[in-house]
Parts: structure tokens; C-alpha cells; sequence
């Protein structure tokens, strides 16, 4: 089958919806499938991406790049006059963004009956919910897709409520790739460049936005230090309130246990999965409503075999089986959180347990092979 994926998010732009576009095409390609990818050739404000043509010669899907994301909602258009001729042969589009690819395909579905899939993780359709007009395009969009695949059971409840019949979506956890061990060299020289000497380390990795609950661990660290006093705590990631959370461990006191190194290569990030004791990442809704709807990283935590503390929150309970891979709590609690981090810490044995738990439901669930069967099965 041929099939053509229009995206604004594809690497090396990061995200998960990045994410769950380049796993999407990969794992189409080892089916046999043809697969076409039209993503952006630059990021925000014209930013360009080093070795772009060596990434795009590396994956097994063709790949086209356009220019113009910095164009905001503009960059519909360079995205339409890229992927258009594509539509012509293609057997079946799979229009990850909604308001991108899904006007895209609403439009083959018109001129030229292709078909095609819409994808919804929450907040892109949530934050229309009150704007008639854009609601109802969307709408449109999603009533004449083969099917619109919803990411967790929070993400299919709210497309209901937002107007979309429930026997045109098809539930379908996203997941992890399988995870890469890093030698216990690298792991060694990563903790001696961060500077690290606790026993053990607590991991978040994350854009620093408000709502994913970064300056709430960092606030329940003294509690766990007191419990725990050999316990070290990496925040990797960058975003806008990363200062804000540097400067509120100085303020604490805590510094010399926190560490936040940016920005971090897969290679590294792997080596900081496999390292680590927990992951942790209490994220919740901001004001605007945004909201998880899965949370990629747990199930990549799970994917190393680590139990998970996460907020209880839009589609993390889906991510994370609470007493079972992990543990929830209310976001924003920095009791309730402290305390979760304290128990897993004090009781090795059970945080394996959950752990290994996390590690099966991906080799059996919650890995981008079984998200690909089932895109492909709701379309048979």
C-alpha cells in the first residue's frame, strides 16, 4: 500500500507527536509498505536543522521536505503545495495533525476519494472547543476520516463530548521504541560530567512547560532528601520555565542534588533511562486546558524496566497503571509526590516489581508495532 504522511511534526523537530509520526513511518516501511513523509524543512523562526539531509537518507520512508514552518497557520499552504501531487497515487493518507494533513485529506476525500485518517491527542482539538467556526471544521474533518485515532481512552471521551460519533474512533495506545542499553563506561563518564554523586537518581525528562509539573518535583525534593539523603535528581530537557526551576532549587537549598543538563542526545538519554531508579514527571492541565494525552516518556521509562510517578492526569492513566507499573498522583501535591517518590525509594523490591510490570506491557502493549496494527486493522 501506498501511503502519504503530511505532518508539522516529524524529526528533528521534537515532541511526541514528532515522535509518533518517524515511529509511525518506520514501522509502515518494515511492513512493506511505500511510505511518503512530507515535514518541514526548518523549525520555529526559521531555525535550520543541522545534517537534515543524512537523517532523511537514513529513514526507510521517502521523504520530501517544505519550507515556511515559521509561518504559523501559513504553513498550511507550503504543506499543501508539497504533499498535493503526492495525493494523486497514494492508497491512504494518515493525517497526523488535524488542522495540517486533515485538511489535506478532506481534500482528496473531495477531488479525488482518497482515503484517509485523522489522528487526535487532546489539546490540539480541546483549545477549539469553544470557537464554532473551528470546531465544526474539524468536525468535518474527523466525520469523513476512514477513522480518527484516538491515543488513550481520555483523548476518545473528550472527542465524543467534542462532537465526534463513537463508532468512528478507534482507541490506540502509542508506546515505546525497544530500549537501547548504554555500557556501563557511558553511564559512568554522563554522571561524572553532570557532576552527580548520589547512590541513586531520580529522572524527569521533558519540555520545561508549566503544566508537566517540573517546579512541583523540584519543590518536593527537600521531603525526599530528608528521607533519602543520597538521592540526586536530573531534570533533562529545555523550555521556558527551566530557569524558574534552576533558580527555585538555589532558593531551597537543594542545588547540589538537582542537575539539568539541557538538552540531551539519545545516546545519553538512554544511558539516563537505564541509570536511573525512577522516572518521574507529575504532570497535569494548565489553564488553557492543555493537557497529556498519553505521555510518551513513561512508556519509554517502562521500556528500561522503571517504575513511573506521574500526575494523574488526562491520558497518563493509560500510560501508567497505577499500583500496577506505577505510581499516580494529584498534580501539582508536592505531599502526595514526595511521598510516592519516598515509597518507591525505601522499598526496592516493590518499585522493581512495578517496573517489570511497565517493561512486559511494552514488549506486549505499549510499543509502536501494535500502534501500527491497530491504525492498520481500523481501516481493513
Amino acid at each position: 500500500m501506498k501511503i502519504l504522511i503530511p505532518t508539522v511534526d516529524y524529526p528533528p523537530i521534537e515532541g511526541g507527536i514528532a515522535t509518533a509520526a518517524v515511529q509511525l513511518s518506520r514501522e509502515l516501511a518494515a511492513l512493506g509498505h511505500e511510505v511518503t513523509v512530507v515535514a518541514p524543512a526548518s523549525g520555529e523562526a526559521g531555525q535550520r536543522f543541522d545534517d537534515l539531509a543524512q537523517f532523511d537518507a537514513g529513514e526507510p520512508a521517502r521523504i520530501l521536505r517544505f519550507g515556511g514552518y515559521g509561518l504559523g497557520w501559513g504553513r498550511l499552504l507550503p504543506l499543501l503545495g508539497t504533499a498535493w501531487p503526492e495525493t494523486k497515487d497514494t492508497d491512504l493518507i494518515l493525517a497526523i495533525n488535524v488542522a495540517y494533513g486533515g485538511v489535506l485529506g478532506r481534500l482528496a476525500r473531495l477531488r479525488r476519494r482518497k482515503r484517509y485518517v485523522a489522528f487526535a491527542y487532546a489539546y490540539e482539538f480541546l483549545k477549539f472547543r469553544r470557537n464554532p467556526f473551528l470546531r465544526a471544521l474539524l468536525n468535518s474533518i474527523y466525520a469523513r476520516a476512514e477513522t480518527t485515532v484516538a491515543i488513550s481512552e481520555f483523548t476518545r471521551e473528550n472527542l465524543i463530548k467534542f462532537g465526534v460519533a463513537e463508532h468512528r474512533i478507534t482507541v490506540a495506545l502509542p508506546g515505546a521504541a525497544p530500549a537501547k542499553p548504554a555500557d556501563a563506561g557511558r553511564i559512568a563518564k554522563l554522571r561524572a560530567r553532570l557532576g552527580m554523586h548520589g547512590d541513586r537518581f531520580l529522572l524527569a525528562a521533558g519540555r520545561f512547560i508549566p503544566r508537566k509539573g517540573h517546579l512541583t518535583l523540584v519543590e518536593a525534593m527537600p521531603r525526599v532528601l530528608e528521607s533519602c539523603p543520597n538521592v540526586d535528581l536530573v531534570l533533562a530537557g529545555r523550555g521556558p520555565c527551566r530557569e524558574d526551576c534552576i533558580a527555585r532549587a538555589h532558593a531551597l537549598g537543594i542545588e547540589g542534588h538537582l542537575f539539568f543538563p539541557g538538552y540531551v542526545e539519545d545516546e545519553d538519554l538512554a544511558a539516563l533511562y537505564q541509570a536511573c531508579t525512577l522516572f518521574a514527571l507529575p504532570a497535569g492541565e494548565d489553564d488553557d486546558g492543555q493537557v497529556e494525552g498519553f505521555g510518551l516518556v513513561f512508556a519509554e521509562a517502562h521500556a528500561y524496566g522503571k517504575p513511573v510517578v506521574a500526575g494523574r492526569a488526562g491520558g497518563a492513566p493509560d500510560a501508567v497503571h497505577h499500583g500496577e507499573t506505577g505510581l499516580l498522583v494529584p498534580p501539582k501535591d508536592r505531599a502526595r509526590l514526595a511521598k510516592a517518590l519516598i515509597t518507591l525509594l525505601d522499598d526496592p523490591a516493590y518499585a522493581r516489581k512495578l517496573g517489570e510490570q511497565g517493561r512486559k506491557r511494552v514488549e506486549t502493549e505499549l510499543n509502536w508495532r501494535a500502534f501500527t496494527k491497530r491504525v492498520l486493522e481500523a481501516v481493513q
